[in-house]
C-alpha cells in the first residue's frame, strides 16, 4: 500500500501542540467607571480614552491602560453622538447633542480640554475619521433630518469638503482624513470609501450594524473591524481585508451606541447600551504573528500520536446564516438556480414567467446579459456556473432543456415527460431529473447522458417542489416536496445510488417549496412551506444517515433560488417568497473549519 509521502510527496508533520485558528476572539476587559452610550473615543487597546456620552448630559472622561479605567478631567460641554478621534493624550470631540444639537469643538492635550474653533454645522450622529487630533474628518449626521455634510479639521479650522454620497448618520469610521472608510451610515446601512477628495460606495457589511456600531478607529481603509450596533442590540463582529467582509467572533455582550478603539487586529469595545447602558469593556485580538496557525486541509500528528485534520466541520456541519446583497429583480426560482456560493446563476423565475439571468460572485448580483431563449420558471437544474443544465419548467409544463456555458444557452434534447417543479442533480453531461408536476404529481426519473434522456427507476412517491442535491448522476437525494404519502408536505427522503431511489431517514419538518443542495452523504435543505402556521425558516443538514436541525434563516422563505448541487458547507438562499411577497433578499450559509481527530482503520 502506498504511503502518505508517496501519494503527497511530503510526510505528515509532527507537532508538540496544536496550532491555533487564525481568527479573532473577544475577551473581557475592565469595566468603565461610568456606563454610557454614544460617547466619544480615541486611542488603542492598551491606551484608550472614552469621553462624553448619553446622559444629562455626560461630561465624564476616562483612560484605559489595558486592564483598568481611571478618571480624568471632564469635558467642558458634556454631550453624546459627537465626532471624535485622535490618541489617548491628543483627542478631539466635535458637535454632538446636549439637549439640542451643538457645534462645540474641544481638544485634549493629555491634561486639559480646550474649546477651539466651532464646526460649521451643528449636528449629532456624525461619523468620523482621524488618528491624530489635528486631522479629523466629520461626515454626515442629523440636524432635523439626516444630512450629507462633510467637514475637515486641519488643527485650527473646519472646511466644507465633498459630501458623502449617501445621506445618513450614526455610522463608524476606520482610517485617516485622507483615506478611510465610513461604515453603515443609518438608515441606508451603506459603507463608503474616502480617497482624500471624493467618496465612492464600498462593499457593504454582511449584516447591518447601524445605528450605533463601534469600529477600529486606528484601522485603515484596507483593514477594518466593525462590531455591535443595530436596534435593539447586536453582537456580530466583521473584519474587512480591503475587498470583502468576514464574520468573526461575536461580542460577549450585544449592544448599540458602542465606542471602538484600536486596529482591526487589536481592538477595544467600550461601554454602550444593551439596554440598559453597559459598563462592559471587551478586547479583540488575532493570534500573534509568532503563533502557529491552522490552514484549511492541514493534517498533522499532535503530540506524535494523534492524527488530526483542520477541515470544514465533519458529517454534521454546524453553520450560520448571514445577510448577503440583494438581487436586481425579485422572483420565485423554484429550482432554476445553480452554481456555487461564489459563482451562482439565477435563471428565469416566476411570476410572469421571466427569462432574466443574474450571476452571483459571492459579493454582488449582476445581470448576465444573456437571457434564457424562452421565459420559464420552476424547472430543475444542476451543474456549476459555466457548465449548467436546466430541465422542464413553467409555463405549460415544458419538456424543453438547455445547457449553459457561463455566457450562452444551448437547447438540447427534450425530456420524455414534460413537467415542471421536479428536482435535478448531476452535471450538464450527466444529470438526473426526478419528480415534478404535469396535471398530477410525478414519480418519473430521467437520466441524461450528454445527448439523450432515458427513463430510469421512478421515485417511490410521486411529488413535486422538493429539494435535492448531488454533483454527479451516480449519487443524489430528493427530500420533502408536495404530494407523496402521507399528506401534502411530506418528510420523505429518498437517496439515489446511480440506479434507483431508496427510502432513507425523514426530515424533521415536512414541507415543500424548499431549497437545498449538497451530496448524497452531506446535504442541506432550508425554508419551504406551506406548513402550519405558514412558511418556515428552518434549516436541516444531512450526514448520510439522518437529518439534524441547524441555525434558522433570518426570514421564512419558499421557492427561492439556491446553488445546485449546492454544498452543505456553503450555499445561499436568494429571492423567492418571504411572507407571501416576492423578495430580493439573499442569505448566505457558511460552515467554519473544525479541528478534528482523524480515525484511520
Amino acid at each position: 500500500m502506498a504511503t502518505y509521502k508517496e501519494i503527497k510527496g511530503v510526510t505528515v508533520q509532527t507537532l508538540d501542540s496544536d496550532p491555533v485558528v487564525n481568527a479573532g476572539s473577544w475577551s473581557s476587559g475592565g469595566d468603565v467607571n461610568v456606563a454610557r452610550n454614544q460617547g466619544g473615543g480615541a486611542g488603542t487597546q492598551t491606551a484608550a480614552s472614552l469621553f462624553g456620552g448619553y446622559g444629562s448630559p455626560n461630561a465624564d472622561h476616562e483612560y484605559y491602560n489595558g486592564s483598568t479605567w481611571s478618571e480624568q478631567t471632564n469635558l467642558n460641554t458634556g454631550r453624546s453622538s459627537a465626532a471624535s478621534g485622535g490618541t489617548q493624550t491628543a483627542s478631539l470631540l466635535a458637535a454632538g447633542y446636549t439637549t439640542t444639537n451643538v457645534n462645540n469643538v474641544e481638544t485634549w492635550n493629555g491634561s486639559a480640554w480646550t474649546e477651539t474653533t466651532e464646526i460649521n454645522t451643528s449636528r449629532r450622529g456624525l461619523s468620523s475619521l482621524g488618528q491624530v487630533n489635528t486631522a479629523i474628518l466629520a461626515a454626515g449626521g442629523y440636524t432635523t433630518t439626516a444630512v450629507n455634510n462633510c467637514e475637515n479639521w486641519n488643527g485650527s479650522s473646519w472646511s466644507e469638503i465633498a459630501e458623502i454620497t449617501t445621506t445618513g448618520y450614526s455610522g463608524s469610521g476606520s482610517g485617516t482624513n485622507t483615506e478611510g472608510l465610513i461604515l453603515n451610515v443609518h438608515p441606508s446601512s451603506t459603507s463608503q470609501y474616502w480617497n482624500g477628495s471624493s467618496w465612492a460606495e464600498q462593499t457593504d457589511t454582511n449584516t447591518s450594524h447601524s445605528p450605533g456600531s463601534g469600529a477600529s478607529q486606528q484601522g485603515s481603509y484596507t483593514a477594518a473591524l466593525i462590531f455591535g450596533g443595530a436596534d435593539p442590540s447586536l453582537a456580530k463582529t466583521e473584519s474587512w481585508d480591503g475587498s470583502s467582509w468576514t464574520e468573526v467572533a461575536d461580542l460577549a455582550t450585544a449592544r448599540r451606541g458602542i465606542r471602538g478603539a484600536g486596529t482591526s487586529a487589536v481592538a477595544l469595545a467600550m461601554s454602550g447600551e444593551v439596554p440598559p447602558v453597559s459598563a462592559a469593556t471587551e478586547e479583540f485580538s488575532f493570534p500573534p504573528i509568532t503563533a502557529a496557525t491552522l490552514t484549511e486541509g492541514q493534517i498533522f500528528l499532535s503530540g506524535g500520536t494523534t492524527l488530526k485534520g483542520f477541515l470544514k466541520a465533519g458529517n454534521i456541519p454546524s453553520g450560520t446564516w448571514s445577510s448577503g446583497p440583494t438581487m436586481n429583480t425579485g422572483r420565485e426560482g423554484g429550482g432554476t438556480g445553480f452554481g456555487t456560493q461564489t459563482a451562482g446563476v439565477a435563471a428565469g423565475g416566476d411570476p410572469a414567467p421571466s427569462a432574466l439571468v443574474e450571476h452571483y460572485d459571492g459579493s454582488s448580483w449582476t445581470e448576465a446579459g444573456n437571457d434564457l431563449p424562452a421565459a420559464r420558471g420552476q424547472g430543475g437544474s444542476a451543474g456549476p456556473q459555466t457548465a449548467g443544465i436546466i430541465m422542464g419548467g413553467f409555463p405549460s409544463n415544458q419538456a424543453l432543456c438547455y445547457t449553459y456555458n457561463g455566457s450562452s444557452w444551448t437547447e438540447i434534447a427534450e425530456l420524455n415527460t414534460a413537467r415542471s417543479t421536479g428536482i435535478g442533480f448531476g452535471s450538464s453531461t450527466s444529470a438526473i431529473y426526478a419528480g415534478g408536476y404535469a396535471s398530477t404529481n410525478k414519480s418519473e426519473t430521467e437520466e441524461w447522458n450528454g445527448s439523450t434522456w432515458s427513463e430510469g427507476n421512478d421515485l417511490n412517491d410521486s411529488r413535486r417542489q422538493g429539494s435535492g442535491g448531488g454533483s454527479t448522476s451516480g449519487a443524489g437525494f430528493f427530500a420533502g416536496g408536495v404530494g407523496g404519502s402521507p399528506g401534502t408536505n411530506p418528510t420523505q427522503m429518498e437517496v439515489w445510488d446511480g440506479t434507483s431511489f431508496s427510502e432513507a431517514s425523514e426530515l424533521n419538518t415536512g414541507r415543500g417549496y424548499l431549497t437545498g443542495g449538497g451530496e448524497a452523504t452531506l446535504g442541506i435543505t432550508f425554508g419551504g412551506g406551506p406548513i402550519s402556521p405558514g412558511t418556515t425558516n428552518k434549516t436541516e443538514t444531512w450526514n448520510g444517515s439522518s437529518w439534524t436541525e441547524q441555525s434558522d434563516m433570518a426570514s421564512p422563505s419558499e421557492t427561492s433560488f439556491g446553488t445546485a448541487p449546492g454544498a452543505a458547507t456553503g450555499t445561499y438562499r436568494a429571492s423567492g417568497r418571504i411572507s407571501g411577497v416576492i423578495s430580493t433578499a439573499t442569505e448566505e450559509w457558511n460552515v467554519d473549519n473544525a479541528l478534528s481527530t482523524i480515525t484511520v482503520s
